[in-house]
């Protein structure tokens, strides 16, 4: 029997009823409320992940120290604003490097000089970096080989400064986003209790885990060609006492910690390779020795 009624072709579904436009509005709302919501925790994660970058980028760097102790008869490569070296030159005599076995040097106009410290690490990380003459070292410092290797990615411009200065002569600027410990690595002004410089020599370190050799930072109040290098003013510095008694004050330190970076806080390696990140208070600092931790 034929039914007409219950035909395939006559039955009609109904449509599916449409989204209003008030409802409409308030998906669109929700899912912006949950993008407000989720977009700043992005952001940390993200701000985070440049952090664990730039700290894995430090180890890098204290790894390739420790194959400069082992490839210069145990020591680390020289850095600072050097005093007191022997004859009034930055040579390997002036440094008490006789036999320029302890130091990584190059030509500068006929004379051996001590090699930028970016320079002296990446050549222990295996970059190529001519050093028979001013120029051609020069050239190398602006490659991007050498360049990444001292680079933080939270750095929103990266600064070129020196790491090496003596008398009458200073180091071609190099790039880094980061600083080094001239109580470590300077030949510093003797002081009374002390009868040499340690220059590098990490068999003398008191206490390695106390003393930093690398840290977040830029060009000395964070103007280009300025210092690389953390200075001491007598044998008990930290970090916190470079901020408390440094001569220009204060304000020019901080521009050298380059606090605002990684959210006030600072990544830091130490002489015994481990890092961290503490934050950038007067308790934080303390914990980071200049020359505290060096002789006692």
């Amino acid at each position: 029997m034929c039914h007409p009624a219950s035909s395939h072709s006559e039955q009609r579904r109904p449509f599916a009823a449409a989204f209003s436009l008030v409802e409409l509005l308030v998906v669109i709302g929700i899912i912006g409320l949950l993008i407000a919501i989720l977009l700043p925790t992005l952001s940390g994660a993200r701000a985070r992940a440049r952090q664990l970058k730039c700290l894995a980028t430090l180890r890098g760097i204290s790894q390739a120290a420790e194959l400069h102790v082992l490839n210069h008869n145990g020591y680390l490569p020289a850095a600072g604003h050097h005093w007191n070296l022997i004859g009034d030159e930055l040579t390997p005599k002036g440094l008490g490097d006789d036999a320029a076995r302890r130091y990584t040097y190059y030509t500068d106009d006929g004379i051996q000089r001590p090699a930028p410290i970016t320079v002296a690490l990446a050549l222990q990380m295996g970059v190529d970096v001519s050093r028979e003459s001013r120029a051609a070292l020069e050239a190398d410092l602006n490659r991007a080989a050498l360049r990444d290797r001292f680079q933080c990615p939270s750095q929103i411009e990266p600064m070129r400064g020196i790491s090496q200065i003596g008398p009458g002569w200073v180091s071609p600027k190099e790039y880094s986003s980061y600083v080094f410990n001239e109580a470590l690595l300077g030949r510093r002004e003797f002081l009374p209790t002390r009868s040499e410089p340690i220059l590098g020599n990490v068999a003398k370190v008191k206490h390695p885990t106390q003393v930093f050799l690398a840290a977040d930072g830029r060009p000395r109040g964070g103007l280009e060609g300025e210092v690389l290098v953390i200075s001491n003013m007598d044998d008990h510095d930290t970090l916190s006492s470079f901020v408390e008694h440094i001569y220009w004050g204060p304000e020019f330190a901080r521009g050298h910690l380059d606090y605002p970076r990684h959210g006030y806080r600072i990544n830091v390696v130490f002489v015994d390779g481990h890092g961290e990140t503490l934050y950038m208070t007067d308790g934080g600092l303390r914990a980071i020795g200049v020359s505290q931790g060096i002789y006692d």
